[in-house]
């Protein structure tokens, strides 16, 4: 082949594999970046609560946002995230289970941007499937007659989930005139809603104070029964709710990226459809 027509060729194919690239990097414009950075790593502190469901979404997050090569949970009670960020821990976006909580860190001055109140949760009583009282459960009142035979847990009172079950303690008492509601008479006591609720799944606990959407998992994966909580009861309240908060942390486009993603009406959506939780 002539040099000049050998030249073209080399030319013609050149130009063909650049528009090839140019066509991908179109479609993933962050692709070229994450090959000089080498990638980029979010780590999220999360309430216990929020485990099943950021386990469920996290590959659908990874495949949208090929720029994070490394994605990582860290799960607890919210007030125990929260110390560990005021005290220095690195950590990109935090989610709370309760408003007040995230304030911590936010006066702290660790908070980036406004935290936003993507969903909601309320109280329920979960009861193990080896109880033999799960027939005799029908209200919060029950818990305590049947005293001292039954094995009742609740979270920690620091817990946004012990906040909660300290606040239907409080009004079922009143309702039920029953001075025996309380934590003091309760058995066991959880470092987090998760611990909680393998605990009443191992049939450790008979029955425990957890979040409605700990329910609607479980129900799902293991063989538990549930009572609902109505907000009302007989005119008095009973049943209350807590605020689960996302922020983000790290100035860092991803962790800006994520915090989009928890706060989006899809994700939102799905919180509420899949998982029990409510609208914020």
């Amino acid at each position: 082949m002539p040099q000049k027509q050998l030249l073209r060729a080399v030319g013609s194919l050149a130009i063909l594999s650049l528009a090839a690239c140019s066509g991908g990097a179109s479609s993933r414009p962050e692709d070229s970046s994450c090959l000089e950075s080498g990638g980029q790593s979010v780590v999220v502190y999360a309430a216990s609560s929020m485990n099943n469901v950021l386990s469920s979404v996290r590959d659908e997050y990874e495949k949208e946002n090929p720029c994070v090569t490394s994605l990582t949970f860290s799960y607890g009670s919210s007030a125990t995230l929260a110390t560990q960020i005021v005290n220095g821990s690195p950590v990109d976006v935090f989610i709370s289970a309760s408003s007040s909580t995230m304030d911590t860190v936010r006066r702290d001055g660790r908070v980036v941007g406004e935290p936003f109140v993507f969903a909601r949760n309320e109280g329920e009583i979960m009861m193990s499937s080896e109880s033999d009282f799960k027939n005799d459960i029908s209200g919060i009142n029950d818990l305590f007659n049947l005293q001292p035979k039954i094995q009742v847990g609740v979270c920690v009172s620091s817990a946004p989930c012990g906040v909660l079950a300290d606040k239907i303690f409080e009004n079922a008492q009143v309702l039920y005139t029953n001075p025996n509601i309380s934590r003091g008479k309760v058995d066991s006591e959880a470092a987090s809603v998760e611990d909680l609720v393998s605990k009443i799944e191992m049939g450790e606990l008979d029955a425990g104070i957890v979040y409605h959407s700990d329910c609607v998992w479980a129900k799902k994966m293991k063989d538990v029964e549930c009572v609902s909580l109505p907000t009302f009861l007989k005119e008095s309240p009973l049943n209350v709710s807590t605020a689960y908060v996302v922020a983000a942390i790290s100035k860092t486009p991803q962790a800006k990226k994520f915090v989009q993603f928890i706060s989006s009406d899809t994700f939102m959506s799905q919180l509420q459809t899949e998982f029990g939780f409510l609208a914020p």
